[in-house]
């Protein structure tokens, strides 16, 4: 390589970069067993070369994501180096105040926009990162580090293909050391270079040797100027070596795992010895201008632990900070006076919700498999297309997870993404990307930042839909930190809940009950948000109260009927929100009433129902007259023949029932009778004779 170009790529600084990312490393790994850092610890010592001949050939525009072992990709983006050594001691001036440790690194100032442990879940969010650049006509790429390791998720395969769909500006940088954990490359992979898989999805592809510095760069330079222009993704396969153990601050050759690369030939593929080399014999450099510049790196590492040492760590009181952002504007009342008396159906006013989203704020995307199709999801979504271009109201492909993690990166880049579920049960091929990311973002980045997404969920109940595309999944969602989730009942509410949910900067999970879509109810002409918490007394009594969820609400209400016309009044209540649950509501009825019946469309064992009588009974326990009951799923999976489901969804009859023994348990001889007014005629597993197939 001629000098011209050793000044252009800029060796000097090339070395000064992996020099500070090695000397970094050394320094955790020799005061770890000190046992004041308390993580994990990931170390890169061996594969300094890759984060450094990437990141130099980027934009500080340009966004990078991490993994479990990003210390060199944070550092050699930019990103600071006091904040990351106070996060490993887990001090409060660390750069996510002590949340994340080592696994957790985040400094959106140098475009390192953050790291991660679970293997490849933050490579869709590159993929939403570039996404987003491409919709924001920017020639702003993101690059997305991951080990080989990591070609066996399918999340990996997701990204790819959605990036080769759209022709996303993203570099997929595999640093192949050849392991995972302690399992080599030969006995995870066919006989086959990653790269070769990659150039199956379409993405045009770049192998080299990660431990050469020079040669990093130049591969970069290209993938990152095709990658600018228009090209789509880009893939680099950089084959490198990790010296450590795969967590820890030793060297692990005694365990015997590492066959294909001694030690000996790790040292001498050292990128540090062969940047040596060249500024040497091509530069001339001298010995004096290397001791300065290791001078100078040893000199600020050692005072960023100083600094750490002394910093104070976070107080114990903010533990629970950061769990959500706050709204900026939240809708003020469940019950304000509806400006309309305007009747429409439950599936329409969502479809007028999305549309007045999209035209008040062009952030506003609708993604989701079959979003644009002639059914338009049961015509939520009908004519938005149209309207709004295909940029911004999509189909997607079969991939779950990876499109939920790409929502998520559009998301973090500004955007505002309305994703949407066929059937609720899809949507558990993504819980890593909604559980692991989109709930945690806020809380583990110390609430820099947040995940404004909404994810539509349908329950599909009906038809002979079966075990698996039927559930009833709220309790799964509830108990996750970090996620708002909600269950409208009313028209209105779908609208109003719909339209806070894409104002909220928050990840907020809508899930909506099919049988819900036909009826109607008043729903204003104008947006009117209506808050994603709170309970509503739908009909007021004094003998029991019926806190209900979703469609079971509807069955309330008629239930509630029927009773008082046999001196029962039923105070029904719909609960609306899973999480936050209302349960200060209910708790008041019941001071009123005495007696409490839960009515859930989910499971007994372990549900929103049981959680909801745990806290009235915690905090309401003295005006209970009788112990609290629930109607619920039984605790097997939905069937699909007719005669098995006809008594499986609990309804207006089973809830007649209940209360009867509860206010009225002397009189069984008139219960039938008064039970048998609230029985769904058949078929029973249809709300009505319009429903006449799954769709």
């Amino acid at each position: 390589m001629d000098k011209k170009e050793l000044v252009r790529l800029d060796l000097p600084q090339l070395y000064r970069s992996m020099y500070r990312i090695r000397r970094t490393e050394k320094a955790l790994a020799e005061r770890y067993a000190d046992q004041e850092m308390r993580c994990p610890l990931h170390l890169c010592i061996g594969q300094e070369a890759i984060a450094t001949g990437i990141c130099s050939a980027l934009k500080r525009e340009d966004s990078v994501m991490g993994n479990h072992r990003s210390h060199g990709h944070y550092l050699a983006k930019g990103g600071d180096l006091d904040a990351l050594i106070a996060e490993i001691y887990g001090k409060a001036t660390g750069c996510c105040g002590g949340r994340g440790g080592s696994m957790h690194l985040i400094d959106h100032q140098a475009g390192f926009m953050g790291a991660a442990p679970i293997v490849g879940g933050t490579i869709p969010l590159a993929v939403g990162l570039g996404w987003a650049n491409r919709l924001n006509h920017s020639d702003h790429v993101a690059v997305v580090f991951f080990g080989d390791g990591c070609f066996e998720e399918g999340v990996l395969h997701e990204s790819m293909n959605l990036a080769c769909l759209k022709k996303i500006p993203v570099l997929f940088v595999c640093e192949n050391n050849g392991l995972a954990v302690y399992t080599g490359l030969d006995e995870r992979q066919p006989d086959r270079t990653i790269a070769q898989v990659a150039r199956g999805h379409g993405i045009n592809t770049f192998e080299g040797d990660g431990n050469n510095v020079l040669e990093v760069r130049q591969l970069a330079d290209k993938a990152i100027a095709l990658a600018r222009r228009g090209a789509g993704p880009q893939f680099l396969e950089l084959d490198t070596n990790r010296w450590m153990a795969h967590v820890g601050w030793q060297e692990d050759d005694h365990l015997n795992y590492r066959s294909h690369e001694p030690a000996l030939l790790r040292r001498k593929n050292c990128p540090l010895k062969k940047a040596r080399a060249l500024l040497k014999t091509e530069m001339m450099w001298t010995d004096k201008q290397f001791k300065a510049i290791e001078h100078a790196a040893n000199q600020e590492i050692d005072l960023a632990f100083d600094k750490a040492l002394k910093a104070p760590t976070p107080e114990p009181s903010t533990a629970c900070h950061h769990l959500y952002k706050k709204t900026e504007q939240p809708p003020s009342s469940i019950l304000d006076s509806v400006s309309s008396e305007r009747r429409l159906p439950y599936s329409t006013a969502l479809q007028e919700a999305m549309r007045q989203a999209m035209e008040r704020d062009d952030r506003v995307m609708v993604i989701g498999e079959g979003v644009p199709d002639p059914m338009a999801i049961f015509r939520t979504t009908e004519g938005l297309q149209e309207t709004f271009g295909a940029e911004r109201v999509q189909d997607m492909p079969l991939a779950e997870n990876g499109l939920t993690g790409a929502c998520i990166g559009l998301a973090l880049s500004g955007w505002r993404p309305i994703m949407t579920h066929q059937r609720i049960d899809f949507v558990l091929l993504a819980l890593d990307q909604i559980i692991n990311n989109a709930a945690k973002w806020f809380y583990m980045f110390d609430g820099q930042a947040s995940v404004p997404i909404v994810i539509r969920l349908l329950i599909g109940r009906g038809w002979g839909q079966g075990p698996q595309h039927a559930q009833s999944l709220q309790a799964l969602f509830g108990h996750i930190p970090g996620l708002k989730v909600v269950m409208p009942t009313t028209a209105r509410d779908a609208k109003g809940m719909l339209l806070a949910a894409v104002d909220d900067p928050n990840p907020v999970i809508i899930i909506e009950h099919r049988w819900l879509y036909h009826l109607k109810g008043v729903v204003s002409e104008q947006p009117e948000p209506t808050p994603l918490e709170g309970a509503h007394v739908a009909r007021s009594g004094t003998d029991i109260t019926i806190a209900a969820f979703s469609h079971m609400t509807v069955d309330a209400l008629w239930a509630a009927q029927i009773l008082t016309e046999h001196g029962i009044e039923a105070e029904v209540i719909d609960m609306r929100a899973i999480r936050p649950l209302d349960s200060a509501t209910v708790v008041k009825s019941v001071h009123t009433t005495g007696r409490l019946l839960v009515a859930d469309t989910g499971w007994s064992t372990y549900g929103v129902s049981g959680e909801l009588i745990a806290r009235v009974c915690e905090t309401g326990f003295s005006a209970l007259k009788q112990p609290p009951r629930r109607v619920t799923l039984p605790d097997y999976p939905s069937p699909t023949a007719q005669s098995l489901t006809d008594d499986y969804f609990p309804d207006a009859e089973t809830l007649i029932r209940a209360v009867l023994e509860m206010v009225d348990p002397e009189q069984h001889h008139s219960h039938e009778e008064i039970a048998l007014k609230g029985h769904r005629p058949a078929p029973r597993d249809i709300p009505n004779r319009e429903f006449n197939s799954p769709f």
